[in-house]
């Protein structure tokens, strides 16, 4: 049987992500979209914190008057959304089950 290949819309690092965690573990159909979605997901954090690097954590614009405003930068917020669709889609895997340690 043929190995399934990661999105072709993914980054160069999120397909190597991909790749790690198909070969860890035994993926089904479901699975696989899981898979998928948590990569694009890592995609977009890593290209919105791209933004926050460059623009900063807060914007600042000149109004019509030329007073300054500042706001949140949206990239944040896409940011933080991206990781826990993430996050989610980690869970639903259920990578994110630790097995029980031993206490000495």
């Amino acid at each position: 049987m043929q190995k399934t290949k990661p999105p072709a819309d993914l980054t160069t690092a999120a397909k190597k992500l991909w790749n790690r965690i198909y070969d860890a573990a035994a993926m089904d159909e479901p699975a696989q979209l899981l898979l998928d979605s948590l990569c694009r997901s890592w995609d977009r954090a890593q290209a919105a914190h791209a933004l926050i690097e460059r623009d900063g954590l807060v914007l600042v614009e000149r109004t019509a008057h030329g007073d300054a405003k500042s706001r949140a930068n949206p990239a944040c917020a896409i940011e933080r959304d991206s990781l826990a669709s993430m996050m989610r889609a980690w869970r639903l895997l259920g990578f994110d089950q630790q097995p029980p340690t031993e206490v000495r």
